[in-house]
């Protein structure tokens, strides 16, 4: 039997796994819960990946995408839990497979666009990661900020000193209350998770296409960000005119039409799913080093 490689992309809501062959041929799948050990914990994020792993069984290498990854601890954890069923393994932030989906470990950029957003790029000028501040902060052009952006119009609206938007109904809608008393009392519910306001964001772009100043006004504002984070990164990275770019996450397919207009490079929708790029780059890693760990 050849080689086989694991690609881990493991997030706040499922976790997925492929196995992949030396010609980069899809082996197997599987898929499990939440193992972002910040959302879940570590004892059931642990769990969620200990029973894939059973069921993929050893590989020759592994390379995991995993959310909160850049904590020390988190990533020592995952790369304790791994050892044992591989010679090589390589734990990164979730952003950073994908990237490697688009760019299969070349140079390039990769926007992440979700209920975050992040920003990364890898060049000669080296490793550049923008943004990813998770959604206490706010990460611009993401489901959180545009959620947010929208109660703030229409608590605007409903107070009487914003323009009129039909970003109103969305939000009376998502908060099941008529007046900003009861969308605030809704927004500050401790069982409320605060995470849910992306559900708005689809509303924003939507309204903005039927010529709502206030749902406009929101992206237009966002998508200036999105250029300049796009800018950086691809200065900092050491990127030429050319290189590789590309949007993933359940809001890229929405920004794509817009940024491409505003960004002064080819942008492209990353066709290939993270837990892809995870995989090839386990095969990378191990063809380039000889199945040296």
């Amino acid at each position: 039997m050849g080689a086989r490689y694991l690609g881990l992309d493991g997030g706040g809501s499922s976790t997925r796994a492929l196995v992949i062959d030396d010609a980069g041929r899809i082996q197997h799948e599987w898929s499990a819960g939440a193992s972002n050990m910040v959302v879940v914990g570590k004892e059931r994020a642990c769990s969620e990946v200990a029973n894939l792993l059973l069921q993929c069984g050893r590989v020759d290498a592994i390379a995991a995408g995993i959310a909160g990854a850049d904590r020390p601890w988190v990533r020592q954890t995952w790369e304790e839990l791994l050892a044992p069923y591989a010679d090589q393994v390589s734990v990164m932030g979730d952003y950073r497979i994908a990237w490697a989906a688009l760019t299969d470990g070349n140079p390039g950029l990769a926007a992440v666009f979700g209920t975050g957003s992040v920003f990364y790029a890898e060049g000669p000028g080296g490793q550049v990661r923008l943004g990813g501040y998770g959604w206490k902060v706010g990460d611009i052009g993401s489901g959180i900020a545009l959620g947010r952006d929208a109660v703030k119009a229409a608590l605007a609206d409903l107070e009487g000193w914003g323009a009129p938007t039909k970003l109103t109904e969305a939000v009376r809608d998502w908060a099941s209350a008529p007046d900003p008393a009861g969308i605030l009392n809704f927004a500050y519910d401790p069982a409320v998770d605060w995470r849910q306001v992306s559900d708005l964001a689809g509303a924003v772009f939507a309204v903005a296409m039927g010529g709502d100043a206030a749902a406009e006004a929101i992206l237009t504002r966002h998508e200036i960000g999105i250029a300049q984070y796009i800018r950086t990164a691809k200065e900092k990275a050491g990127l030429v005119q050319g290189a590789l770019c590309g949007l993933t996450g359940g809001l890229a397919s929405l920004w794509h039409p817009r940024l491409r207009k505003t960004v002064d490079w080819h942008l492209r929708i990353i066709a290939r799913r993270p837990v892809e790029g995870a995989a090839r780059l386990a095969r990378r890693r191990h063809q380039q080093e000889g199945g040296r760990d």
